[in-house]
């Protein structure tokens, strides 16, 4: 052997640097610093408490909340009529878009509309000359009529005079038959004027007869003016009736050419999403309107079912905008105006940009919050910002409040749920 074994161990158990050796503290005094830190642990965790808090994040809208006007056509925009900021009353034109179409035989709704032209000039044209010729029939009626009605006036004079002498004739029949039985006159007298007397009654016949026909012509004639006159008003109203269903169909093609976009309310125009000479399809955003006069911002947050227990209205939160760094402007204060009690369906958040999107995993169920900030405004470089619709922000809610070693002692209370078994009242 080379080294012997006393060798070797003396090189295992030789010291490579220099042994320190510090001097402990007493022991009453760690005695002391262990009993004041275990009672300022107690008496922290049993005084104190911490609010448990999320943040959720939403977006700056207006309320009353702006309403999209949407392209009902795919076409191109020939001219707008309002700018951004404008005031706009219900029925004013926006924008004008061409929806029309072009075969070989040029543009479809400008030749509908022209033949359509065309055969509202001829129903006019017709309706005239049923107008000219009601006027002339019913002329010609009543001149008839007022000719018969002037000789019935004096076949009724006559018959009226015819009557009174024959009235007279009567009297004078009698007074020869008088006359014959006194011997004063024979009998071939009294004959004569027997026969006298009914001639001028057969006379008197004709002569009623007569007025009688006149009469009759009247009331005829009466009945004619009437019924021609309905039959002409007729004519008339079904020719009224075709115009306007043409006039309907002008509309329609007018429709099919030049499109007019009105407001459907009173406004200020937000934000203008189109220009001209810009094509659109149908259901393209045109522009924004903001209702009303007077309006103001509002925050709308998506809380999840968790957190919404210990939510209610008045109750204060800390809001940071994205446009505005916390690092630099700070938070600011802002409170719950409502707090929704039923679920937010999937529609009403699509509505929204600034809205949790629809997953798989996660919390499914969001509700909504209305959040007024102490301030819509803000200041930098003396200069006066205020906030848009759709400005992005973080919300810090507070939710329950609890003592401290309650949060210590939170993992033993789920460990005391899992081993407690059924619950028995």
């Amino acid at each position: 052997m080379l080294y012997r074994e006393e060798v070797k161990k003396s090189r295992n158990s030789y010291w490579s640097g220099k042994a320190v050796l510090i001097s402990g503290y007493r022991g009453h005094y760690v005695i002391v610093f262990t009993v004041i830190f275990f009672t300022a642990f107690f008496l922290l965790s049993t005084s104190c408490s911490y609010t448990r808090r999320i943040n959720v994040s939403g977006e700056i809208v207006s309320t009353p909340r702006a309403v999209t006007v949407f392209s009902p056509q795919q076409g191109f925009i020939i001219s707008k009529a309002v700018k951004q900021g404008e005031h706009v009353t219900k029925g004013q034109p926006l924008y004008r878009i061409d929806v029309s179409r072009t075969t070989t035989s040029g543009v479809v709704s400008q030749r509908h509309h022209e033949s359509i032209q065309k055969r509202i000039i001829t129903l006019n044209q017709i309706a005239a000359d049923i107008a000219r010729n009601r006027g002339l029939t019913l002329a010609m009626l009543a001149e008839e009529k007022k000719r018969y009605e002037s000789a019935l006036q004096r076949s009724s004079e006559i018959v009226a005079h015819a009557k009174e002498g024959l009235k007279l004739m009567k009297v004078n029949m009698d007074n020869y038959v008088q006359y014959q039985r006194q011997g004063l006159i024979n009998r071939d007298q009294l004959i004569n004027q027997t026969a006298l007397y009914y001639q001028q009654q057969n006379d008197m016949l004709g002569i009623e007869s007569q007025n009688e026909q006149n009469a009759l012509q009247v009331m005829n004639l009466q009945s004619a003016l009437q019924t021609q006159a309905a039959n002409y008003d007729n004519q008339l109203n079904q020719i009224a009736i075709q115009k306007s269903a043409l006039e309907s169909e002008l509309t329609d093609a007018d429709a099919g050419g030049d499109q007019i976009i009105t407001s459907p309310l009173d406004g200020t125009v937000d934000t203008l999403s189109v220009t001209p000479g810009q094509m659109v399809a149908s259901g393209d955003s045109l522009l924004q309107i903001i209702p009303g006069d007077a309006h103001y911002r509002t925050l709308v947050l998506w809380v999840p079912d968790t957190a919404i227990p210990y939510l209610s209205e008045g109750q204060l939160v800390n809001i940071r905008y994205d446009a505005f760094p916390s690092e630099k402007f700070g938070q600011f204060p802002g409170k719950i105006a409502s707090v929704a009690h039923s679920p937010a369906s999937w529609q009403e958040m699509s509505t929204y940009p600034g809205a949790p999107p629809h997953t798989l995993s996660g919390p499914q169920t969001w509700y909504k919050i209305l959040v007024n900030p102490s301030s819509d405004h803000f200041f930098y470089k003396n200069k006066n910002i205020r906030a848009e619709n759709g400005m992005k922000a973080s919300v810090t809610l507070f939710l329950e409040e609890r003592k401290l070693y309650q949060w210590i002692l939170s993992p033993l209370y789920d460990i005391r749920d899992s081993a407690t078994g059924a619950i028995h009242e």
